[in-house]
């Protein structure tokens, strides 16, 4: 009996789905993430690993995890964090779906992060660029200098379903999966539903 017992928790643990969570954010994303990974149910079926990749371009993201050593086919998913900074992300996003190894899938947001962040406190407004949807960020966190670039300790984490329906402007539609919304927008809600975090 304890033989089949341990077979059942062998094969249990094989069936977890594995999710591989890249991000090229240097510090604001890495942290934001790595609660959410925390977070997960236990019950999820997810097996997460989460890779910070500081400051590089989202192409070189994925040119390296498709490289002989970048281990894309590790996972069954792979979610590749990044901002728009002011740059055309569809032809990477067009790259993402075309992988067949694996399902990869970019998560954009326009103009940046902390769109995402803004939309845990209130909805996002229409931002000049990615320098003013930051300062608006700092003004409702009250951060500035060293600590604006992180989450601030009282962090409001279980407001998800709330950001989810305030991280696009008011008459626009949220972006669908593995594309790039008009500005401000993200597509973080669909990383959160997948991760079982956020309702359907």
């Amino acid at each position: 009996m304890g033989r089949t017992i341990q077979r059942n928790r062998r094969n249990a643990r094989r069936t977890r789905t594995t999710v591989l969570i890249i991000t090229n954010g240097a510090r604001t994303e890495k942290e934001y993430l790595e609660v959410i990974k925390k977070k997960v149910p236990r019950d999820a079926g997810l097996a997460i690993t989460l890779r910070p990749e500081d400051g590089k371009e989202p192409e070189t993201i994925l040119k390296d995890l498709t490289g002989v050593r970048g281990g894309l086919t590790d996972f069954d998913e792979v979610w590749i964090v990044v901002d728009h900074d002011g740059t055309d992300r569809k032809r990477f996003l067009k790259d993402c779906a075309g992988l067949k190894s694996s399902r990869v899938v970019g998560v954009v947001s326009v103009p940046c992060f902390e769109v995402w962040l803004i939309a845990h406190y209130e909805r996002v407004r229409r931002y000049q660029d990615q320098t003013d949807a930051q300062r608006h960020y700092r003004q409702l966190t009250g951060q500035d200098g060293r600590d604006a670039k992180g989450l601030p300790k009282d962090f409001p984490f279980d407001r998800v379903d709330e950001a989810a329906q305030r991280c696009f402007i008011v008459g626009d539609s949220a972006p669908q999966l593995n594309t790039q919304g008009s500005s401000p927008s993200t597509t973080m809600p669909h990383l959160l539903r997948r991760l079982g975090l956020l309702d359907r």
